[in-house]
């Protein structure tokens, strides 16, 4: 039996039905109902099977979570009040009360009304209420400079498209379509040359959605550039809100104009005839582009002097103070005025302190994922196809900000949508895709940053990832995070050394935070588990790569701190996890290429001080020496020094301009099998360690790329291929005036000879010449050949081909 019962949230009372029932051991609560309330839950320590009436484990799984709210039964109706056994008529759906001393009343539940519109709409705003009516909202949107232009590339072609058959239903759901936006104005019928499909889509509540398929348009459109705002710059200036009111714009993009004379290539086919669009419809690639760029220039003035965010159709107003609220709503809703534009009421929110805004729950300085999204995650079932794995990485994506280490952790799936890995579901992967829906049902609060506070930033790397928290103190002292990165390393990044992965994962984070952390008033403190990163900015020895990273560094006021992984857990934890799996072991340089020593070619020194005593800058380097005059050269003569009669620069050899000398040096540290071939970069460093000289970069790189060796073994990772560029025929062409000319050779022996000139017209007829002839004929051969096959039939050829 089904009885009325009410629980009060944030402040609300939610109305719904109780199943009473005789055999249940306890209260329960659907999920989603939970969800959809936004229910505050608290996780169990230990799940609790849940078995059906035969025993059999319920297809449901198990109870994860509890809830503190209290349900209140109908009116007087307490659960104490049914724990004093009432008489319960189940036949008949009725509950009998023993006795009562006073006046007793059931809840009934009443017949849901829509509320007027000024219930609905705070008296504050009344003097805008028009705003909020339906029908004025029905009006033909007013012409505006921000009307929707749909630009074709130069070589589009128009093209039509194939008409959808539909069900009964489908075809009232199309005349009321048609019948209410005729009526409105938003189409008319078309006369257009190009036209693109329409048909439905079911939408969860079992209606219809109708939808123009514009993939083939849109493709010919020149794409508008102006870009959406990034949400996390939005969420960035909520610090200090305390009061919100939120905005939905009535109609979304049919407030917009489709420019005049664009409105035929948008157009739809349907089986009760053609129409186009006058308003701006969804499918259009440049819609989001178009509504954006209306919206922030309408609200510019607002946007620069007020606390207001605009995402699309969506305007979410703050303050920390309701006097200050008011009047930006005030604002806001003036603009919106003097622009015809409409609001939803069922879907504007005013002066909470809660909202939902653009997938997520805000609160004054924190944010949260919607329960409302996440409600179907815990029920989400295993994938069995690629498909089914990229829509659930999808959803994830949107709130990876709140995972710690999120690549880490999903980089078992990510690896089974790579276009060559083949479908393999087994238990690392099952294991990954429980952790994720676990992680998400905790529903982690961030932190909104505020910068006139210290930083602390968390990294660490594993083999495969890198990841990153951003904490800071909240208003009880306690760290709480700002936001988690991951990124997953590429196969070169994975062969880095640790050392160096752990510092991608510092600058990854820096980058990540740069419009936190670059300048602020005080010193971020980095946590890492790698003690040498302490010392990394004081080191003296670093390579390329390091130096361009210490460079980048320098542009922070940072200070790394060693902490053992197991005191940041945030960045660390999770990454390594058994059911990740082992990671590879490292690869283990056995000899280090410092560990090895050059002969030293005692000959080839003797070579490089005879070539040095006839060299010009080896003279002109040492007469100011000498002579004590300044440099020549954009080097300094300190740079110069001489070292057993060998002139060397910078403590390396200088060699002579003799190409003889360079190639040997070039042998030395490249061809030889102890060095093995190496590229350009590694060549160059092996011989800037010994000898110098003008143009080294570029000399190394000319050897290299005319080594024999490397071009044969060495595998070219950027190939390129020419363009096939078809030669095009004259038709008006006479039989061979324009000819092909080519060879085959190497045939078996036939009369003395073992190949075949072969002459095609390669105009008019298509016909072919063959001459037999022997692989070492020579010009003057081909020419006479030429002359007794095809000459004195059709004279000379205008155009030759040949390769």
């Amino acid at each position: 039996m089904r009885i009325p019962v009410q629980v009060k949230v944030y402040g609300q009372t939610v109305l719904s039905n109780a199943l009473i029932d005789s055999g249940a051991e306890g209260k329960f609560i659907d999920s989603k109902f939970v969800a959809k309330h936004r229910i505050p839950v608290r996780k169990l320590v230990k799940p609790i099977p849940v078995h059906n009436v035969d025993g059999t484990p319920n297809q449901n799984g198990t109870i994860t979570h509890y809830t503190l709210r209290p349900l209140l039964f109908g009116n007087k109706l307490t659960l104490a009040f049914l724990l004093r056994n009432p008489i319960i008529n189940w036949k008949e759906g009725t509950i009998s009360i023993r006795r009562t001393t006073t006046a007793t009343s059931l809840a009934q539940r009443t017949t849901k009304t829509s509320k007027p519109l000024k219930d609905l709409i705070p008296a504050n705003y009344h003097n805008f209420i028009h705003l909020f009516e339906k029908k004025a909202a029905e009006r033909f949107p007013i012409e505006r400079p921000y009307d929707h232009a749909i630009d074709l590339k130069p070589d589009f072609i128009p093209r039509d498209c194939k008409l959808y058959s539909m069900t009964p239903q489908e075809e009232v759901a199309l005349d009321e379509f048609l019948t209410e936006n005729l009526r409105k104005g938003y189409i008319r019928p078309s006369k257009s040359p190009m036209a693109s499909p329409f048909f439905f889509v079911d939408k969860k509540d079992g209606t219809l959605r109708p939808c123009q398929d514009y993939r083939a348009l849109n493709e010919g459109t020149i794409k508008n550039a102006y870009p959406l705002p990034l949400i996390g710059d939005l969420m960035d200036k909520l610090r200090n809100a305390k009061y919100f009111t939120k905005l939905d714009l009535r109609s979304g993009y049919n407030n917009i104009r489709i420019k005049e004379g664009d409105q035929h290539k948008a157009a739809f086919k349907t089986i009760r005839g053609l129409f186009e669009p006058t308003v701006m419809f969804f499918g259009l690639c440049n819609s989001p582009a178009t509504f954006q760029m209306f919206m922030n220039d309408i609200f510019r003035v607002i946007i620069t002097e007020e606390a207001i965010l605009i995402y699309m159709d969506d305007i979410l107003i703050f303050s920390d103070n309701l006097e200050d609220l008011r009047r930006k709503t005030n604002r806001v809703l003036n603009v919106l005025q003097e622009n015809d534009l409409f609001l939803k009421p069922e879907k504007c929110v005013f002066e909470v302190q809660e909202v939902e805004f653009l997938g997520m729950i805000i609160r004054p300085n924190n944010i949260h994922m919607d329960p409302v999204k996440l409600a179907g995650i815990q029920q989400w079932p295993e994938p069995h196809t690629v498909k089914q794995l990229r829509s659930f990485l999808g959803f994830c994506n949107f709130y990876r900000c709140f995972i710690p280490n999120y690549s880490s952790i999903a980089y078992p799936l990510n690896e089974l949508t790579r276009t060559n890995e083949p479908w393999k579901w087994n238990e690392l992967r099952t294991n990954t895709f429980t952790t994720l829906k676990d992680l998400f049902s905790s529903q982690p609060a961030l932190l909104i940053p505020d910068k006139n506070k210290p930083f602390i930033l968390e990294t660490d790397a594993s083999k495969v990832a890198s990841g990153a928290v951003l904490y800071q103190a909240n208003s009880n002292g306690d760290l709480q995070p700002c936001g988690f990165i991951s990124e997953a390393f590429g196969p070169a990044q994975q062969r880095y050394e640790v050392y160096d992965r752990e510092l991608l994962g510092i600058i990854r984070g820096l980058t990540a935070w740069r419009h936190y952390l670059l300048g602020a008033p005080h010193t971020t403190i980095i946590w890492c588990d790698h003690k040498n990163l302490s010392y990394f900015r004081a080191a003296r020895c670093l390579t390329p790569r390091q130096s361009r990273w210490n460079l980048f560094l320098s542009q922070f006021d940072i200070s790394i701190t060693h902490k053992p992984g197991k005191d940041i857990p945030g960045a660390d934890s999770l990454s390594r996890r058994s059911d990740y799996g082992t990671e590879p072991d490292e690869e283990r340089t056995l000899l280090p290429d410092a560990l090895f020593i050059g002969k030293i070619d005692v000959d080839l020194h003797n070579r490089i001080k005879d070539a040095q005593t006839t060299d010009q800058l080896a003279n002109t380097i040492l007469r100011a020496k000498t002579l004590n005059i300044p440099s020549p050269f954009k080097f300094s003569l300190d740079d110069w020094t001489i070292d057993s009669n060998l002139l060397l620069f910078r403590k390396r050899i200088y060699i002579p301009d003799n190409k003889d000398l360079k190639q040997q040096i070039l042998h030395l540290f490249h061809d030889l099998p102890s060095f093995g071939h190496p590229g350009i970069f590694k060549t160059t460093s092996l011989i800037r360690q010994h000898y110098w000289w003008p143009g080294l970069t570029i000399f190394v790189k000319n050897f290299i790329n005319g080594c024999a060796a490397c071009q044969q073994m060495k595998i070219n990772t950027h190939p390129t291929t020419p363009p096939l560029t078809p030669i095009p025929a004259d038709p008006s062409a006479l039989p061979f005036q324009s000819v092909s000319i080519d060879f085959i050779t190497d045939l078996p022996l036939s009369n003395s000879f073992d190949s075949l000139m072969v002459i095609v017209d390669h105009d008019s007829s298509k016909g072919i010449v063959l001459c037999p002839c022997n692989k070492t004929i020579d010009a003057l051969g081909t020419a006479l050949l030429y002359h007794q096959n095809v000459y004195r039939r059709f004279g000379l050829p205008k155009r030759i081909i040949s390769d």
